[in-house]
């Protein structure tokens, strides 16, 4: 694997699987690997045109909620109380006024 190449790989990696493939539909079609300019008005259509909800479900893997538990989330730290959160939040209203 040439460095250019590796250095191409690592450049992806932070992109969304939505991204991703969008990536791979523009090389698929050959605007990059001819070395010619991409077709932005056909990019610009693509875009905002968007996708369907099966190829959005396809390329997130969505979670399906059976229950309100499912949206728990344990985030609230223990050594701060509600009632301290619920002061502080009624003292900035009170500074804004």
């Amino acid at each position: 694997m040439t460095p250019q190449l590796e250095a191409a790989i690592a450049a992806i990696q932070p992109l969304s699987p939505t991204e991703r493939q969008q990536l791979l539909q523009i090389l698929a079609q050959g605007n990059l690997a001819s070395n010619s300019q991409p077709d932005l008005k056909a990019l610009s259509t693509q875009f905002w045109q968007g996708i369907s909800l099966q190829q959005l479900c396809a390329t997130q893997t969505p979670m399906t909620v059976r229950s309100i538990k499912d949206l728990a989330a344990d985030f609230w730290p223990a050594e701060d109380s509600i009632e301290d959160f619920l002061t502080f939040l009624q003292e900035q209203r009170q500074e804004v006024i």
